[in-house]
């Protein structure tokens, strides 16, 4: 081996093993938050599951438009989140959407919102999703995340 080429192998080395003990920021990540609400899983559902209604339960959302499978939010700082409906299932209480564009440091975002009966008159509200970090750090982007279904669903929570 050449002095260049030795140069080159611990060059490489140093790289790896910088990169190695670095937070991934090209990671998959996994967000699930839910919570228990005191009502029924049907009633909970009729608001929850209105595609176009997250304005009425979440307060970081001013306005929600609908168009066609496409829903347009405004935030509060005035961002826009564009989303597409993927599923819809009223009978198990479940739809999946993905995001088409956003402010937030994600890309590939699927996510799912679902109520689950806990009983005649208590449910669990469960949203979740999967998504790569776009400009942040695998737990960076789960922790923005996490806390925006966090405020979301509490919000939800003391509608009950």
């Amino acid at each position: 081996m050449n002095k260049t080429t030795g140069w080159m192998v611990l060059a490489g080395s140093v790289v790896l093993a910088s990169c190695a003990s670095k937070p991934d920021y090209n990671g998959p990540a996994t967000v699930t938050q839910s919570v228990m609400v005191d009502a029924p899983a049907a009633q909970v559902w009729q608001l929850v599951g209105d595609f176009n209604d997250l304005e009425k339960w979440n307060q970081a959302i001013t306005i929600s438009k609908q168009v066609s499978d496409v829903r347009y939010l405004t935030l509060a700082d005035g961002g826009e989140i564009v989303e597409q409906l993927g599923s819809m299932d009223d009978a198990g209480m479940i739809y999946s959407y993905r995001i088409l564009h956003s402010p937030l440091p994600v890309s590939s975002y699927e996510g799912t919102l679902r109520v689950i009966a806990k009983g005649d008159n208590q449910s669990e509200v469960v949203w979740s999703s999967t998504f790569m970090p776009k400009g942040a750090t695998t737990e960076e982007a789960e922790q923005l995340i996490s806390g925006i279904y966090q405020a979301g669903l509490q919000q939800l929570q003391g509608m009950y």
